[in-house]
């Protein structure tokens, strides 16, 4: 049984006719007259009394008729009904970012996308890069931030932001009153770093092997304010966004250019593809696209 079953077997019983039925439904008569009978015999009782000339409901086909005729307004509404849905701006948007991401900037967007969208909810988790692209795939987080280029054949993806690396001293460090850095001068510093499982860990170890030396790590951690203090307290140093450490507080922190090589930070937003994404993270995607050239 199927929803032309019912369509059928309603005209039927409206028209009082399989002729006129057929007429009306723009099909052949025996095609409603099969569709019926198949119907009855799944039904395993007769919706018609065909004794007469012209055709009656049995009284099973009376209560037959009452429950197709709301199936069938049920199935004619439901399009509508989940197309209206569908453009109803709230729901959920799960957000993986690096604790690394530029919190001035990012706080601006979140803020301006739920004064135009206060029925979404945006539900963030601090993760590397590298942790965000597996919840990504497994499903469980919408879209991410990453601080690497994205594989361009699994993920959807635009740049959030391009910016060079400085380096980043205790006031009291030697170095500190330097206005650039080479990233080969700092072969015997002790370095803060995030994890490994932080795509920056990796591109700043590789470019300090590419300059002549294996970086000696004193601390990884996944919160950039733990790395921040303990480079203030001169136990090491640290490379950062050139972004990020202007946010920092100049007292107990001195940000210096890295030069030879310059060193770029590149952020990018991504959501996988193949995957259906619900609205809310349509409309945040969207708007971060729109938002962030400003």
């Amino acid at each position: 049984m199927d929803i032309r079953h019912l369509k059928y077997f309603i005209e039927v019983a409206r028209q009082k006719s399989f002729t006129r039925a057929a007429e009306t439904l723009h099909v052949s008569q025996s095609a409603i007259s099969k569709m019926i009978k198949d119907l009855e015999e799944e039904l395993g009782f007769f919706l018609f009394n065909r004794s007469s000339r012209q055709i009656q409901l049995t009284d099973t086909g009376e209560t037959f008729l009452l429950h197709s005729q709301e199936v069938v307004t049920l199935f004619n509404n439901l399009s509508v009904e989940v197309e209206s849905a569908a453009k109803l701006d709230k729901g959920k948007v799960v957000i993986g970012l690096p604790p690394i991401t530029g919190s001035t900037r990012f706080a601006q967007l979140l803020g301006e996308f739920k004064k135009k969208y206060q029925q979404i909810d945006i539900a963030l988790f601090e993760y590397g890069s590298k942790t965000i692209e597996l919840g990504i795939q497994d499903g469980s987080i919408d879209i991410g931030i990453i601080c690497n280029l994205p594989d361009s054949n699994a993920y959807h993806s635009f740049a959030l932001s391009n910016d060079p690396l400085w380096v980043i001293v205790s006031p009291e460090h030697r170095i500190s009153r330097l206005n650039e850095v080479g990233l080969a001068e700092l072969s015997n510093e002790q370095f803060v770093m995030y994890r490994q499982d932080f795509s920056l860990h990796h591109v700043i170890v590789n470019n300090c092997i590419a300059a002549g030396f294996q970086p000696s790590i004193i601390f990884e951690t996944t919160q950039r304010e733990l790395m921040t203090q303990l480079v203030a307290t001169n136990l090491g140093v640290a490379l950062l966004p050139s972004k990020t450490c202007a946010e920092l507080d100049p007292k107990s922190i001195k940000a210096i250019p890295l030069v030879r090589p310059q060193i770029h930070h590149d952020m990018s937003i991504i959501w996988k593809k193949g995957r259906h994404l619900n609205r809310a993270a349509l409309l945040w995607i969207e708007f971060a696209r729109q938002f962030l050239p400003r």
